[in-house]
C-alpha cells in the first residue's frame, strides 16, 4: 500500500467502508520500513440507520477522520500503548445533557451521575475498546460514545463501529496514538 498523501505521524490506519445499512468492511494497516501492511480485515457493524451522524440517538455512524483518545475493555489490558481503562461496575459512557456529556465516568452503580450505557454489562461489546475524539468537546446533542468495539449478538451498532474481537484485540496491541480512524462511505484505494 503506498499513500503519499498520509502525513508521516500516522503509524497505523483503520480504514472503515461502508458498504450498504449497517455493513461495513474494516481494513487495519500498520506502516513499517517498507510502507503500508495490510494487518487484519473483517466485515463490520456501524449504525442501524447508517452513516451521517447529525445528533445524539440518530443511530448513524459519523464519516470521516477521528483519533483514539484511549482503548478500555471489561477484559484486562491485552498490552496497549495507548492508556487502558478497566471497565467496572460504575463505569458509564454519559449520553444525557449535562456536565458528563459524551464523557466515560466512574460512579456509584446505584446512585450515577449521569445516564448512559453500563458499560461493564456490555459484553462481549465492550470486551476491548477505542475511545475516539468523535464530539471532544462535548458538544450537546451532536452525539456520544462513539467507540470501535467488539461485535455483539446485534447487526449494527448505535453509532460505533464493531469488529470482530481479535481484529480488535490486534489494533490495541498495535495501535498507539499514530492510528487514524477513516471512515467511508464508498470505496477507498486497495
Amino acid at each position: 500500500m503506498d499513500w503519499g498523501s498520509v502525513n508521516n505521524e500516522v503509524r497505523q490506519l483503520l480504514l472503515v467502508e461502508h458498504t450498504g445499512g449497517s455493513e461495513a468492511k474494516a481494513r487495519y494497516y500498520v506502516r513499517g520500513h517498507g510502507g503500508w501492511r495490510l494487518r487484519g480485515r473483517c466485515d463490520a457493524y456501524i449504525g442501524k440507520n447508517g452513516v451521517g451522524k447529525a445528533r445524539e440517538g440518530d443511530a448513524k455512524t459519523p464519516l470521516g477522520e477521528l483519533r483514539p483518545m484511549r482503548a478500555f475493555g471489561i477484559l484486562p489490558d491485552p498490552g496497549c500503548a495507548l492508556q487502558y481503562l478497566l471497565v467496572v461496575p460504575g463505569t458509564f459512557a454519559c449520553d444525557e445533557e449535562g456536565q458528563y456529556y459524551n464523557r466515560i465516568v466512574k460512579t456509584d452503580p446505584d446512585a450515577p451521575v449521569c445516564g448512559g450505557e453500563r458499560m461493564w454489562e456490555l459484553s462481549p461489546e465492550y470486551d476491548y475498546g477505542l475511545e475516539t475524539d468523535y464530539n471532544a468537546a462535548g458538544e450537546w446533542p451532536l452525539g456520544s460514545a462513539i467507540f470501535i468495539h467488539c461485535k455483539g449478538a446485534k447487526a449494527w451498532t448505535g453509532g460505533c463501529v464493531a469488529l470482530d474481537k481479535p481484529l480488535m484485540k490486534k489494533i490495541l496491541r498495535t495501535a498507539d496514538d499514530g492510528l487514524r480512524i477513516i471512515i467511508l462511505s464508498g470505496s477507498y484505494p486497495r
